[in-house]
């Protein structure tokens, strides 16, 4: 069988989690002997095509109302630029050369921003079965966060529904969903979506990382290190695991802040937070990170569908403390992988961590954490969406 995955970022302009997912999902159905190929948009404007191990790659130009990874324009050109993306035909039809030339089986989208639901469109004139996988709630939301005034949407709101009205029409389209959390699927489809799609899934996510078994020597006598790693902004809730360290008054208590951020955000926070025990490491890869701390905390403020960084962690045995939103909960097991807090509750999670400096089981959340990061490998996961490829294609 052979997949077209359209996705607006595709490796190597790779952003977050959700490229590192459709580049795994993709070389994964090539090592099982498939053919696969990626549509990207192409920041640089040059309509080209490649090989990255073994998936064909198609990087399309964009045509919009501006580049939105350069410019940061007025409310009206944004409001533009919205109701264009909530339907592109222009992006559609070059979509839609690029399948008569592959000649794809079926079509599986990602995150459709710059290219829109007119995919759905091209795919269906050519009787390609269509799978929408969910990253993100770009589907219901202009801005894909439904996060707006420092707060969660419960709903939908006037604006979000006037602007997605297409997605909304055309969400019957796809033959099949796949979303990476229950929640992020439940909150779409209280957008009204999906609502006739006769196969709706949850697949948590897919890694290709090793599983680092090998025991690592206890390290209860060096103190406790917790980490954070991502993206430093205010949704991300730094500030509350930075309120919640300050509290905890422990000689062995090291915090280590991996990632970067807008240069004034970075520059208030160094500075509201000055301690030796504080370390903003800038940009660091990830195994090596992980390597150097014994416990994740995820404080993120916005409900986010599912964080990758979360089945990362368990890769290298490492519990996970993380806000109950979004996703998050659904793959940290209480008191066996991680632990769930309220978000922005300072207190709660110094508790928490101060739990940690004390505990006796590092060793059993680290066997906990290894265990439950295999559930997230290629192998344990890639025959659940061959599966959901299968019974769409069967289905046409």
């Amino acid at each position: 069988m052979k997949i077209a995955f359209v996705n607006a970022r595709y490796a190597p302009n790779e952003f977050g989690g959700a490229e590192r997912t459709v580049r795994t999902i993709a070389e994964t159905h090539v090592a099982h002997g498939h053919e696969a190929c990626a549509i990207s948009v192409a920041h640089d404007k040059s309509q080209r095509e490649g090989e990255l191990n073994g998936v064909r790659t198609r990087y399309v130009p964009l045509t919009h109302v501006y580049e939105p990874w350069k410019e940061r324009p007025g409310l009206l050109k944004r409001a533009l630029f919205q109701a264009v993306d909530s339907y592109h035909p222009l992006m559609g039809a070059r979509v839609g050369r690029i399948l008569d030339e592959e000649k794809p089986d079926l079509v599986q989208c990602g995150n459709l921003r710059d290219f829109s639901v007119a995919v759905w469109v091209e795919a269906k004139k050519r009787g390609l079965p269509v799978v929408q996988m969910l990253h993100d709630y770009y589907l219901g939301c202009v801005n894909s966060s439904m996060f707006r005034g420092g707060k969660n949407c419960e709903t939908q709101c006037a604006h979000c529904r006037v602007l997605c009205a297409p997605r909304r029409a055309l969400s019957n389209t796809p033959r099949a969903v796949i979303s990476l959390s229950g929640r992020t699927l439940e909150k779409l489809e209280g957008c009204g979506l999906f609502e006739e799609v006769p196969h709706k899934q949850v697949i948590f996510g897919i890694s290709n990382q090793s599983v680092d078994d090998e025991a690592r020597a206890p390290r209860e006598k060096e103190g406790l290190v917790v980490g954070y790693l991502g993206r430093i902004e205010r949704t991300k809730g730094v500030e509350t695991l930075l309120e919640a360290t300050s509290l905890i008054r422990h000689p062995k208590l090291r915090v280590l802040l991996g990632g970067t951020g807008e240069r004034d955000y970075m520059v208030e926070l160094r500075g509201r937070y000055s301690s030796p025990a504080i370390a903003f490491l800038g940009y660091v890869k990830p195994e090596e990170f992980f390597a150097r701390i014994d416990v994740l905390v995820v404080p993120s403020l916005w409900e986010e569908p599912l964080g990758r960084v979360i089945y990362e962690a368990y890769a290298r045995g490492v519990l996970v403390i993380a806000n109950r939103l979004g996703g998050m909960p659904e793959i940290i097991e209480e008191g066996r992988t991680g632990y769930v807090v309220t978000p922005g509750d300072v207190k709660e999670l110094a508790a928490v961590i101060e739990q940690m400096l004390t505990t006796q089981r590092r060793s059993d959340f680290r066997s906990a954490c290894l265990a439950k990061a295999k559930e997230f490998s290629a192998e344990r996961r890639y025959p659940e969406y061959h599966s959901a490829w299968q019974r769409a294609f069967s289905e046409t």
